[in-house]
């Protein structure tokens, strides 16, 4: 009497063959990471060598030359009780929140011109990126001339037209930092709008169609459509402008050199001081650590807000 011959029992596992998706995984793992080799280099040399220097002067004594003195955490406890450093950081945050704003709100405006097709849009598209690509510190002495009383062009076209040609704005301790804010603004529309503009041109062309049949306005599709397609390019130019508003040296050094007094002094002109005119180089590295957390948690907190908003 014969039996039938059994099966084998199913089993839970099948026995990989060589080179299949786990042999690419590793590869691929493989290949990726020897490709970012080169950015960990840049990064150690370019990013953390120098930060490592700047926390050592930071909590040293040092003119510039000689033997370092250690002091520990004095030049930060210094910084911190200092009113100068309070004055200069909140003229820093000035200029970052009046310079992001206004470049947002005027990029806004133009790249919506500009999206919807107006006449003439490709020579618009040329003509307000040009203030992007002038150097700054072109554009700092250009302005600090062109508002000076009854000489500069802006006092000279508001004489033209009755609003008199004496107003001396770099003079006043009022006036002097919204100057500087225009000019960041003035010279940072141009790249906003250019990423603005592509993020705008993203937006599928159907979408505004259905709207406009649903007789949505042109207004009501710009802030219920346009906006929340755009918000995470948004999100990035706002954050690059707060950045670069905040350590906007180049404009306050050409145009007022952080006066009349220090009405104007931003964080980056008061460490160059403390550094390269007093001699102070390790209340300067202190100062620029707490500059560089303060601007760290404006960054951070702008990211997550635009996260959740996302989510």
């Amino acid at each position: 009497m014969t039996t039938a011959p059994t099966r084998p029992a199913p089993t839970t596992r099948t026995a990989r063959r060589p080179g299949g998706r786990g042999s690419l995984n590793r590869n691929t793992s493989r290949v990726v990471g020897w490709a970012l080799v080169p950015a960990g280099i840049v990064l150690l040399v370019f990013f953390l060598v120098p930060l490592v220097a700047l926390i050592r002067i930071a909590m040293s004594s040092w003119s510039g030359v000689g033997e370092m003195d250690w002091v520990g955490f004095d030049n930060f406890v210094t910084a911190l009780t200092n009113e100068p450093f309070y004055a200069a950081l909140w003229h820093s945050v000035v200029l970052a929140a009046i310079g992001a704003a206004g470049t947002i709100a005027v990029a806004l405006v133009l790249a919506a011109f500009v999206s919807s097709r107006i006449r003439g849009s490709s020579f618009y598209r040329v003509l307000w990126f040009l203030p992007a690509i002038a150097p700054a510190s072109a554009v700092s002495v250009f302005w600090a001339l062109s508002v000076q009383p009854r000489t500069g062009l802006v006092n000279q076209m508001l004489g033209a037209i009755g609003l008199g040609d004496a107003h001396a704005w770099l003079s006043s301790p009022d006036a002097a930092i919204y100057v500087i804010a225009f000019v960041i603004i003035w010279h940072g529309v141009g790249f906003a709008f250019l990423l603005l503009l592509g993020a705008m041109e993203e937006i599928p062309v159907s979408v505004n169609e259905a709207a406009a049949l649903d007789g949505v306005s042109t207004i009501g599709r710009f802030f219920r459509i346009t906006l929340p397609l755009i918000r995470p390019v948004l999100g990035i130019v706002a954050l690059l402008n707060v950045i670069w508003a905040f350590n906007g040296f180049t404009f306050v050094w050409g145009i007022t050199q952080g006066g009349p007094g220090n009405s104007t002094e931003v964080l980056p002109v008061l460490v160059y001081k403390q550094a390269f005119v007093f001699g102070n180089f390790g209340p300067a590295a202190a100062m620029s650590i707490l500059g560089g957390v303060v601007l760290l948690a404006i960054g951070l907190f702008t990211l997550r807000g635009q996260k959740s908003t996302g989510d």
